[in-house]
């Protein structure tokens, strides 16, 4: 499941505009060009948030559906190589949060679930019996 829609980009860019990014010709967006840069942005947030948090989110958190449409956004325009400053900017603010949530520094509100291993508390540690104790290290 996407983290984000065509309808999420819609709110962020014209159609007209999504259009011009991702089609060749004609005033509809491809929506197979959306879905790819949606799956590129979101393997982005798996690959950071995969070692704080279970991935993929389900349900989506509000946050990681804003970031992966800011991303997904951003990878059509870097397609046609003419992303414009406010939405590089945007990218490099996503990757930085992206990096402080992985480091630990940030979290995400509503994200549930818990980081990969962390279902176990304390390590477990198997042994052989003892041989030498305070009562048998006399004996020997």
């Amino acid at each position: 499941m996407a983290y984000c829609t065509q309808d999420d980009l819609l709110t962020m860019i014209p159609q007209a505009e999504l259009a011009a990014l991702t089609a060749e010709a004609g005033d509809e967006p491809d929506g197979q060009v959306v879905a790819e840069a949606i799956a590129r942005a979101d393997a982005e947030i798996d690959a950071a948030c995969g070692l704080r948090y279970a991935v993929p989110f389900s349900p989506v958190p509000e946050r990681v559906k804003s970031l992966s449409a800011d991303l997904a956004v951003y990878h059509l325009y870097s397609r046609r190589g003419v992303a414009p400053e406010v939405w590089r900017q945007k990218y490099k603010d996503t990757l930085a949060f992206l990096k402080q949530v992985a480091a630990g520094q940030a979290t995400l509100a509503g994200a549930g679930g818990e980081p990969p291993g962390a279902e176990r508390q304390s390590p477990d540690f198997i042994s052989a019996t003892r041989i030498f104790s305070r009562d048998t290290l006399g004996e020997w």
